[in-house]
């Protein structure tokens, strides 16, 4: 199945793009994702986990525009043509 995977800073500079595109067995969980792309990109699992923010796991994973909490990612069966978004949430700006 093909897939496609859209970062968020700071996230996109220890991958090193905005957006990779995959393809994984059927089968495929968000879980199995997170552990391809840390395998495949040793830096990302340091970001994804907080470690060069100070804060333990920022990001929020949404796949198709639906945001899926950590509990569910070994649940979380992806299929052809999914879009996942890693994001951290930011409030405010200057008024």
């Amino acid at each position: 199945m093909h897939i496609t995977i859209r970062f968020g800073e700071p996230l996109r500079r220890s991958i090193g793009k905005h957006r990779l595109q995959l393809d994984l067995p059927d089968g495929s969980s968000l879980a199995d994702l997170l552990a391809l792309l840390h395998a495949d990109y040793p830096a990302f699992g340091t970001s994804f986990a907080g470690d060069d923010l100070g804060h333990t796991f920022p990001y929020h994973v949404f796949c198709n525009h639906r945001h899926i909490v950590a509990d569910l990612w070994p649940a979380t069966l992806l299929t052809d043509g999914d879009v996942i978004h890693m994001v951290i949430p930011a409030l405010g700006g200057e008024r």
